[in-house]
Formats: C-alpha cells, sequence, structure tokens
C-alpha cells in the first residue's frame, strides 16, 4: 500500500508546485536566476491609484509615531515618510546607531501600520517576526536569507548589485544611497532626481528584491535627526 501511495504524493506535490509557480508568474512576479532577486512584470508594480479619500500626510505621520511609541523602545526614530498612490511608507531607524530597524507601510484609507512585506518580514535578522523573533512578539523561524550576524555584501557591493539589476530591468534609474538594516539593504532609487521607486539586496546573498506595492511616488517628508 505504501509502495503505491509515495508515487501518487510525489505526483501531486509536483502538480502543486507547478500550479503555484504560474499562479506567481499570473501575478506579474517572477524569479530573476541571473541576478538572484524577485522582479516585477511591470516596473512600477500593478494596480492604479488608491480610490477614495487618503488620510493626510501628517495623519499617516501621526500614526507611525503611535506604532514606535507602542514598542516601548526609546531608541527608534522616523528617518523618512513616503507618500505613494498605494500607501504611506516610513523608514524607522535606531538613534544610537543609525542603522535602520524597520520599514512600515500606512494604509491611505484607515491609517492601519504595519510592517512592510517582502524584505522587511523575510530578512530583517532583529526585529520583526520572521527574523530572530524580535520586539513585535512571538519567536519565529528565520527568513530565508536572513543573516543574524555581520552581512557579507558591503553596501558599496549592495549598491553595484542594486544598480545593475536597474540597468537591466529600469534603465535610466540611479540606485542612490543605501539604507543599511539589519540583514539587508534598501535603496530608494531614483529617476532624473525624483524618486521613483524602491528595491532591497540581502545582506548574505545579494538577493534582489524589488518593492512593487508601492506604486507611483508622491512626496517625502525627511524626519531625520
Amino acid at each position: 500500500m505504501k509502495s503505491r501511495l509515495i508515487p501518487v504524493l510525489g505526483v501531486l506535490m509536483i502538480a502543486l508546485a507547478v500550479g503555484f509557480g504560474a499562479v506567481t508568474m499570473a501575478r506579474g512576479q517572477g524569479w530573476n536566476s541571473m541576478m538572484g532577486g524577485y522582479y516585477p512584470g511591470g516596473i512600477m508594480g500593478s494596480g492604479g491609484p488608491v480610490s477614495g479619500n487618503s488620510i493626510s500626510m501628517d495623519k499617516a505621520q501621526q500614526s507611525v509615531q503611535t506604532f514606535v511609541d507602542r514598542t516601548g523602545t526609546r531608541d527608534l526614530h522616523i528617518d523618512e515618510l513616503m507618500e505613494f498612490d498605494q500607501n504611506f511608507y516610513a523608514l524607522i531607524k535606531e538613534k544610537s546607531t543609525g542603522i535602520g530597524a524597520f520599514e512600515l507601510v500606512v494604509n491611505k484609507h484607515s491609517g492601519t501600520v504595519a510592517f512592510e512585506s517582502g524584505p522587511d518580514m523575510m530578512w530583517n535578522s532583529k526585529y520583526t517576526v520572521m527574523g530572530s523573533g524580535g520586539m513585535m512578539g512571538g519567536g519565529g523561524p528565520v527568513g530565508a536569507g536572513v543573516s543574524r550576524g555581520a552581512m557579507t555584501v558591503t553596501g558599496d557591493h549592495a549598491t553595484r548589485i542594486a544598480q545593475s539589476w536597474l540597468d537591466r530591468y529600469a534603465g535610466g534609474n540611479s540606485a542612490g544611497t543605501a539604507d543599511a538594516f539589519y540583514g539587508y539593504y534598501t535603496f530608494h532609487f531614483q529617476k532624473a532626481g525624483q524618486i521613483a521607486g524602491m528595491l532591497s539586496v540581502n545582506g548574505s546573498s545579494g538577493q534582489v528584491w524589488f518593492h512593487t506595492w508601492h506604486g507611483h511616488f508622491i512626496q517625502v517628508r525627511d524626519l531625520g535627526a
């Protein structure tokens, strides 16, 4: 009985894997084996502007500050707040080190704040749930590619990786300066001096992950100390 069951289960698992891959590709994302990263079907991601009334930049900042205050960690501050047509984005840094702690997104209608999906969830080795357990509750498994120790990819190397990726998939964009986090780097890349989008580079593997969920840039507020 077992000998017959194993091949059948194997076929089912392969079918599920193929189906999952097809769904992923249909959503406009894929695996770039040459550059080692995730990339979008369209460089600015999918979907149009969020419809309906949006909260103000001031309200988004207030929501983020409340979220940061509730962590109980006084070493954190909002470094930058950006508005995109899909959401607000906040970069949270440690005051004592200048290192990025985590990245947040704010719902443009409700003001609800959450950890950003993607690199911040999967690669952050200090603060978020998929990293080392972090301060936000509950130990969880280490995310794929997370480095618990010092990053082996330097900031300069990460910049070269990011620029190479942009040259291939979004010509005319400049990677700019990396913001270092625990386990990865994030770039707010630019075109003609204007923020055009974001991508992250893993601090151990050099894997690239493009942020498909923001949409088009609207404005930025620099809140760095």
